[in-house]
């Protein structure tokens, strides 16, 4: 970094510490959905999750236009609470209480408008995304898992590699817009920097089933619930609940689909209002499940790995 004239010391790299932080939790049908707290801003996953537990999906039936456009809705209040709320929780605490409450989500669900597409009106500034993030999930036979997901930022990043280390030093500055002021991924001094990873564990009878978590900026707050609705509103593995067609919000006011949504559902999200286009593919996800006996011990795992990238699920 010093020969790039950057600004950081050695001093900075000794003084830094690592942090743990207590993960976030919302029950969905039954399940405890855990995944990262701030810094990271991954509520906004758990609000989408809590917001659709208010309907019954798998009675709208998977990847319709009455469950998409409901999603759709959802996801977009989700997104608005994103950068109203998201904050260094020691400066600017985002107020999880509420946010995470079965009374908030009732409250935000009775508002949405169920016929009709409506503009997405942010709170402020928003932030560019990236797009060379990656994600991974690991267990071992005693079924102890990591759900990791990490970020360059822009591909390459920074395009500085450590020498003799082969990693590749992140760019989240470039999210930064400081003038004008507002902008929730601006890096201040003391401050933590917010990211917008979703790593995501759901647990079943007090125990990890489900470890799952992706790549995708913008998206991954979109794509991790809409997995784990698969999975559990629509009895999905986690390869097809992995696979399935997604669809996500994109501002300013774009409901972006995969080309393996159906034509009548695409034409029918165009007619509620929505602005709808077509791209290849969201996000590059990987999970796995985990199978107990009855005292508890891990017997199988079932690993699911992404058809839109080049990432494998293997047993080792």
């Amino acid at each position: 970094m010093q020969k790039a004239d950057g600004f950081l010391a050695m001093a900075d790299l000794e003084n830094n510490e690592a942090e743990w932080w207590e993960p976030i939790t919302i029950n969905y049908r039954g399940y405890d959905v855990y995944t990262a707290s701030p810094p990271g801003n991954s509520f906004s996953s758990l609000i989408r999750l809590g917001m659709m537990e208010r309907f019954d999906n798998s009675s709208l039936g998977h990847n319709t236009v009455a469950y998409l456009h409901r999603f759709a809705e959802v996801t977009k209040h989700a997104y608005w609470c994103r950068l109203k709320y998201a904050g260094d929780p020691d400066v600017k605490p985002p107020p999880l209480e509420t946010l995470l409450s079965d009374a908030y989500f009732d409250q935000q669900v009775a508002k949405l408008n169920l016929d009709r597409a409506e503009d997405f009106i942010p709170p402020g500034l928003s932030a560019p995304t990236g797009n060379h993030t990656t994600h991974f999930v690991v267990a071992d036979r005693q079924g102890n898992i990591v759900s990791a997901t990490q970020t360059l930022g822009n591909g390459f990043g920074s395009k500085i590699m450590v020498e003799g280390r082969g990693i590749w030093l992140n760019n989240s500055l470039y999210y930064c817009t400081f003038e004008p002021k507002g902008n929730p991924m601006d890096a201040h001094p003391g401050r933590r920097k917010l990211n917008s990873n979703h790593p995501t564990f759901v647990m079943r009878n007090g125990r990890p089933w489900i470890a799952i978590g992706t790549p995708g900026g913008h998206t991954i707050g979109q794509t991790v619930p809409q997995m784990i609705m698969n999975m559990i509103d629509f009895d999905m593995n986690i390869q097809a609940a992995i696979a399935a067609p997604r669809v996500s919000f994109v501002e300013p006011n774009r409901l972006v689909v995969e080309e393996a949504i159906p034509e009548d559902v695409y034409e029918g999200l165009k007619a509620l209002g929505h602005e709808v286009n077509r791209r290849s593919r969201i996000g590059n996800a990987h999970g796995l499940t985990i199978t107990y006996d009855e005292s508890g011990k891990v017997v199988q795992f079932t690993g699911g790995s992404d058809p839109r990238g080049r990432g494998m699920a293997k047993g080792l």
